[in-house]
């Protein structure tokens, strides 16, 4: 899994990520990019986009993108008010995009592989490299062009203080809990980020570690159990949950 701390100081523009299999025929590689968003602050109104809120025609898509019509491509996904706490698993192949005002911890598939459908107005230039060097023509395959409604939406969103961050449905890809100071973790591998407080990370082998809001600590499985002591709370970052399929 790839780990990322992302603050949308613009909006993002809407692009899609390859799965698995797009990734294995085209390019030769594992991995698509199956992500997720853990919200960690939000301007009040923010939020993210996420699918199609209506089925699309690959052509009316294309057209879209031909002609960068970024204003038709944002509207034509759901919108999305998020706030700190929030999870949202978003499937390779969905459209998306982020408002500016969103700040998260991003986990991914071990790629970064994006095909962009706007690119006028950003630091890009998409008709050369929007498209993983395929072309759009064979791009525009990965895409999901169905609608996503209400129930698969609220399918891909965690909500509320639980320890578990995203749902079940993010487990073959990547796990996020939420862990605090008192909580015994057992052995594994985690990326851990401080978002509140301070305190230490104390392992069962004797290792101390100091932390506090905004540190991030490489957790190896090595390390044997661990706990938080004082007042820090981290997210703990996990690779896929063994044995859990796509």
């Amino acid at each position: 899994m790839l780990v990322k701390l992302l603050d949308a100081g613009q909006r993002l523009p809407v692009h899609l990520h390859p799965d698995r299999a797009f990734a294995r025929r085209h390019l030769g590689l594992p991995h698509g990019k199956t992500e997720a968003w853990i919200v960690l602050d939000a301007d009040a109104g923010a939020g993210v986009r996420l699918g199609f809120a209506d089925t699309m025609r690959l052509a009316d898509v294309r057209a879209l993108v031909d002609r960068q019509d970024g204003a038709a491509l944002v509207e034509s996904l759901r919108p999305l008010e998020v706030r700190p706490g929030d999870g949202v698993l978003v499937p390779a192949g969905v459209p998306h995009a982020i408002d500016a005002g969103v700040f998260i911890l991003e986990l991914q598939e071990p790629t970064d592989l994006s095909i962009l459908l706007e690119w006028t107005g950003f630091a890009i230039d998409g008709r050369a490299d929007g498209h993983l060097g395929l072309g759009y023509d064979v791009a525009l395959r990965a895409l999901r062009l169905d609608a996503l409604d209400d129930g698969e939406l609220a399918g891909l969103i965690r909500r509320g203080e639980r320890p578990d961050l995203l749902p079940g449905a993010a487990d073959p890809y990547f796990r996020a809990e939420r862990v605090r100071a008192g909580s015994r973790v057992e052995p594994g591998f985690v990326i851990a980020l401080a978002t509140g407080g301070t305190g230490e990370l104390r392992t069962g082998s004797g290792d101390t570690l100091a932390l506090r809001r905004g540190d991030a600590a490489v957790i190896p499985h090595a390390a044997g159990a661990w706990w938080l002591g004082g007042g820090v709370e981290v997210i703990a970052c996990r690779p896929p949950r063994p044995g859990a399929a796509p």
